[in-house]
């Protein structure tokens, strides 16, 4: 083949190459635009927003209340969950619309597992839209259509948030109580009475009751340890049975009580069925998991506190 019929034949397969390029690219365009704007499900000022209900499978409603966000008139939510609730509120975008073929399959999985959003201000809904996960994609729904939604240049399952249960919404913190009010932390180990101990004020300092010499950096790093001490995911009286945490033994108990004399428990049992976790029972009411390697830090014996 003469050089000429090289080159001929080099710039016709270029020429194709260009040509299907070209068409990818069109029919890429033509799948990613809508003729809706990006940010159809997006609100730029969240401030006045003081109210979101999720109903799913369970319904669950945020409240701003006295300066906190509240869970069913009854509960702390977890601030930072909230925080992140409304930065996806502010800043996901439509990627495009969900494909034709899938309208039916999509609609149906709305109506089985989808969740119902509403933000209101003082009553007023703000918006409202349907969230559903499938397949590693956010979808959201107007009632009308289904689109793909994302936080541009952020791989995030944005679904995930508006499928938290009433425990995920929950603040995990186990002592939420003003630190400055603190009286008193009693720590008991059942049937290791040595082992127990109290902290308390002695001369405006924290030390250990009956104890001369006290390591006050081991001290201040295990009420530290308390205070940040936070539940990994919290269970129905149900789902703790079912867990087996009827089954197992107490390991130790903790009591804090602030000035006014109000005091909360934390009971922590040996194991759960995964090794890294353990059984917890907060104030006699509430049952939750907890990460081994946070709780073991506040499993401290009174010896460990004594100056060597």
């Amino acid at each position: 083949m003469s050089q000429r019929r090289k080159n001929i034949t080099l710039l016709v397969t270029w020429l194709a190459l260009v040509v299907v390029t070209a068409v990818v690219i069109a029919l890429q365009e033509s799948n990613d635009r809508i003729d809706v704007t990006r940010d159809l499900f997006a609100v730029e000022d969240v401030n006045t927003i003081d109210q979101v209900v999720l109903s799913g499978e369970e319904v669950n409603t945020l409240d701003f209340v006295n300066g906190n966000w509240m869970l069913n008139d009854k509960y702390k939510a977890d601030l930072q969950r909230v925080t992140v609730l409304f930065a996806i509120l502010k800043q996901n975008r439509i990627r495009r619309k969900a494909a034709n073929k899938l309208t039916a399959v999509l609609d149906s999985a709305f109506q089985v597992g989808g969740i119902k959003v509403q933000f209101l201000a003082s009553g007023r809904s703000v918006i409202e839209f349907q969230v559903l996960g499938l397949n590693g994609l956010t979808y959201f729904s107007d009632g009308n259509e289904n689109y793909v939604v994302e936080i541009p240049g952020y791989r995030v399952d944005l679904a995930g948030i508006f499928e938290l249960d009433q425990g995920g919404w929950r603040n995990p913190l186990v002592f939420d109580i003003n630190w400055a009010n603190l009286k008193e932390v009693n720590m008991i180990f059942p049937g290791r009475p040595a082992e127990a101990f109290d902290v308390v004020y002695r001369r405006r300092l924290l030390t250990i009751r009956d104890t001369q010499s006290v390591d006050s950096t081991k001290l201040t790093d295990f009420l530290d340890n308390v205070s940040l001490l936070y539940v990994k995911d919290y269970l129905s009286e149900k789902e703790a049975i079912d867990s087996g945490l009827d089954t197992i033994d107490l390991k130790a108990s903790i009591f804090v009580s602030d000035v006014g004399n109000k005091q909360h428990t934390l009971s922590i049992y040996n194991s759960s069925k995964e090794e890294d976790e353990v059984f917890g029972w907060i104030d006699s009411t509430d049952y939750a998991i907890f990460d081994f390697n946070m709780v073991r830090k506040v499993l401290r014996p009174k010896t460990y506190f004594l100056k060597k």
